[in-house]
């Protein structure tokens, strides 16, 4: 049974949508406070031991030693952050935007201050479709309807979290749809599982679920799908 009704934003998702909306970094301060910022265990461990280090050279060797340990230290630390850049640079880059998108999100959120607060409460166990990202969760949402979530792995989304420990499969589930970008949020799971945790199908097709968007009208994450449930697992069944 799914049961729909407008409220008013929490105080806690309130305090965290304007967080994400006051993110005003540009990509180089972004870049540089993830790469030698205090925000990276590498050079908070710099910045403390570097100042002991030159120190404790300079009261027992002198300051010629000084200078050769400084120049070593920096070069080192200056190749540390290199390779770091090198090897980060794709995620960085991803993170920014997500932030980026997060900021503009949070901001449209905020000016409609209100969302729609859905309780789900189900008879059938939900079916789950893992991919590269995340998951597909599917659940029956009654009258012939299916709700539809779009899950990312790499965004710190709760339900992902909750679907690796197996609390995806309880038997209540509810959140608020934001009014202004359609987000998400206040995820929660509640009840008995409504059976055993079994292997959830994994989609190795790159181009599988692009087909399957098609299919299922391009549902966005928290749609409610006007197919029921076991429409919706035959298409699946019929692209995978």
């Amino acid at each position: 049974m799914l049961t729909v009704a407008e409220v008013d934003l929490p105080v806690s998702l309130q305090k965290r949508l304007r967080e994400e909306a006051n993110f005003a970094e540009t990509f180089a301060q972004y870049t540089r406070e993830n790469l030698i910022g205090f925000r990276r265990p590498l050079a908070l461990a710099a910045a403390i031991i570097g100042p002991v280090l030159f120190a404790f050279v300079y009261h027992v060797a002198g300051f010629l030693t000084l200078l050769e340990v400084a120049v070593s230290f920096s070069v080192s630390a200056t190749m540390f952050v290199l390779g770091g850049w090198y090897v980060n640079r794709r995620r960085i880059r991803d993170m920014y935007v997500r932030q980026t998108r997060a900021r503009k999100d949070a901001k449209v959120d905020l000016k409609a201050g209100t969302g729609e607060a859905v309780n789900l409460s189900m008879k059938n166990q939900p079916v789950f479709y893992e991919h590269e990202h995340g998951v597909i969760c599917l659940a029956d949402a009654g009258e012939g309807k299916t709700v539809y979530f779009d899950v990312d792995s790499l965004e710190e989304d709760p339900r992902w979290y909750l679907y690796i420990n197996g609390d995806m499969h309880r038997v209540n589930w509810s959140w608020i749809r934001l009014k202004g970008s359609g987000a998400v949020a206040e995820f929660a799971a509640s009840g008995q599982r409504l059976a055993r945790i079994g292997d959830t199908p994994y989609v190795e097709a790159p181009d599988a679920w692009e087909a399957i968007s098609v299919a299922l009208s391009e549902p966005q994450d928290g749609d409610i799908v006007d197919r029921p449930l076991e429409g919706v697992k035959e298409t699946i069944s019929r692209l995978l």
